[in-house]
Formats: structure tokens, C-alpha cells, sequence
């Protein structure tokens, strides 16, 4: 139990450090967009490259984020019935759901892994003026399935534990 309660407080670690510098994209976003706007709207010379940055900048955000987002129980849900269970009763349901979950993720990681060494292996870029990389933004793919489902799989740890014992992982 000791060892299950030390792999998931490593686990949350891992989420709360990637979403912190995942949390700083959202500077560097917001820094292209209004340079992107300046150029336009006060030069009449739009950037031209700043679009799919800022696309794949979002993108690469919202991957890394969402083990934070799990951990901090911040993932859009309707819980309109399942508020008024006990705690218990929550625990077990997000055990039995946990299939599903772990199934999507499962194939994201699966199929983020095969896009990216497709992207790689033929060196893919944007067709655009801009003739942009894309193995990088698509590396974000699996790394955060990846995150996904270790955050997950603390989750479920807990869950499960809750729901069978009524006791909460030290």
C-alpha cells in the first residue's frame, strides 16, 4: 500500500511539472497572436507562419495539460447526479468507467506514437509558404497520452482502492 501511495505521489509530481511548463505556452501563444494582430492590423503585413504556430503551440498545450487537468479534477464533466453520491458510490463508478478511459487513451498513445514516426520518417511539413517541421507538434501527441494515463492510472489506483476499502491511499 506504501509503495502504491509512493508511485502515485510521483506520478501527481509528474503531472504538476508538466503542467506548470505547459502553462507557459500560454505566453509564448498569446505573444504570437498579438504580434501576429500588431503586423496586420498597424503594418498591413501579416505573419504568415504565426496561425500554425499558434495552432500547434495550442495544441501541444492542451496535451501536456490534461494530466494536470485530471489531477486537479478540472476535465468538464456532467455532474448533475453524480455529485449527490457518496463518495463511494463516485469511487466505484469512476472505477467501472476507467475501461473506457483507459481504452481511448490506449489507442490515442497507440496511434500519436504512429503519426509521429510517419512524420518523422518523411520529414512531413506544413504546405504552406512557411515549410514547418510537424514531427515536433506531433511528438506532443504521444507524450501526452502518455501523461494521460499515468495520471489516469493514479486515478484509478485510488478509485479502487476507495471503492473496495472506503479508505483513502496515504
Amino acid at each position: 500500500m506504501k509503495r502504491l501511495a509512493s508511485v502515485c505521489k510521483v506520478i501527481d509530481a509528474i503531472s504538476e511539472w508538466t503542467g506548470k511548463i505547459a502553462s507557459k505556452l500560454i505566453f509564448a501563444i498569446v505573444g504570437v497572436m498579438v504580434i501576429n494582430v500588431v503586423m496586420r492590423y498597424f503594418f498591413n503585413a501579416p505573419l504568415f507562419w504565426a496561425f500554425h504556430v499558434s495552432l500547434y503551440m495550442c495544441a501541444a498545450f492542451s496535451l501536456l495539460a490534461a494530466g494536470y487537468c485530471l489531477l486537479h479534477k478540472t476535465h468538464v464533466k456532467i455532474d448533475i447526479l453524480y455529485q449527490r453520491f457518496s463518495r463511494r458510490t463516485r469511487a466505484t463508478l469512476d472505477t467501472i468507467t476507467a475501461g473506457l478511459f483507459f481504452l481511448f487513451i490506449i489507442i490515442l498513445l497507440w496511434q500519436g506514437i504512429l503519426g509521429f514516426v510517419d512524420s518523422w520518417q518523411l520529414q512531413e511539413t506544413v504546405i504552406a509558404a512557411w515549410r514547418v517541421v510537424l514531427w515536433p507538434f506531433k511528438l506532443m501527441v504521444p507524450i501526452g497520452a502518455a501523461l494521460l494515463l499515468l495520471q489516469g492510472m493514479a486515478k484509478f489506483s485510488r478509485d479502487f482502492l476507495y471503492a473496495v476499502s472506503g479508505k483513502e491511499l496515504p
